[in-house]
């Protein structure tokens, strides 16, 4: 078996969601800082998402931490990158779903080439509401049977209420306004806008995401109504630091989801 075929069988074989509480988290595509291997840590510590983040020339809303990694990261490189990645995570008999994390821009492969899709379960779009590139990109997505993750920023608005009914695999609500970055408090009006979205129709998972920062604020996104949580900065600060303090701090968000 070659490892294109690999990777696609682990992806057909991984893509229905866990039924516990959701644990996303990012891994930098192309960061010569942050190794594939450290993979084995994600899928041994109960990480249910891997959140591939792709490099863009305008990550405008991520802090420095994933700007500066995006920066380190050569775009060029994007097919082999991301199969270090999959071929990684199809070691395991249940692996950890691939969700690729992107903004739009007009250079994106995902615009013009179809072997993007190949090996992943999910795209999360990043962009402002009603990009054209980014509808473009879902659009390939869901041809090529990749499950659409909206990404739901605030405020909320019809638009954001609209695309969270039409999710295919999860959907990110923005936890707080601003950047992404690790923040010492999590904002309990998560509460109302969880709830406006299940009013509303949404039927997919609800995952917090930016800021969160360790297991309490997990346990606070449960507690909130929330179906899991999305950790970027946080993990990837870990990851730079190396494998044990990523161990230590995915076991404190898997301990909180799920106390």
């Amino acid at each position: 078996m070659n490892a294109g075929t690999e990777i696609e069988e682990t992806r057909t074989r991984g893509r229905a969601l866990p039924e516990r509480p959701l644990l996303s988290c990012y891994f930098p595509l192309g960061d010569r800082q942050v190794s594939p291997d450290l993979l084995d840590i994600y899928a041994g510590e109960g990480v249910d998402v891997i959140e591939i983040g792709m490099a863009s020339p305008d990550p405008f809303l991520d802090g420095p931490d994933v700007r500066q990694s995006m920066l380190r990261a050569d775009r060029g490189r994007w097919r082999t990158d991301l199969d270090a990645v999959l071929e990684r995570l199809a070691k395991f008999q249940n692996p950890p779903r691939a969700l690729l994390m992107t903004y739009a821009d007009p250079a994106h492969p995902g615009l013009h080439e179809k072997d993007l899709w190949r090996g992943l379960d999910s795209l999360l779009v990043v962009a402002e509401q009603g990009d054209p590139l980014a509808v473009r990109l879902e659009r390939a997505a869901a041809e090529n049977n990749v499950a659409l993750s909206p990404f739901v920023s605030l405020p909320l608005n019809d638009m954001a209420m609209e695309r969270a009914q039409n999710a295919g695999f999860y959907i990110m609500l923005q936890a707080h306004a601003g950047a992404t970055g690790p923040r010492e408090t999590l904002d309990t009006g998560n509460a109302d806008r969880i709830a406006q979205l299940r009013a509303a129709g949404a039927r997919r998972p609800i995952l917090l995401g930016f800021g969160i920062s360790g297991g309490r604020q997990a346990r606070q996104a449960m507690e909130l109504g929330a179906d899991g949580v999305i950790v970027g900065s946080q993990v990837l600060r870990a990851a730079l630091t190396g494998g044990d303090a990523l161990r230590v701090l995915l076991r404190d968000l898997r301990s909180g989801l799920d106390a």
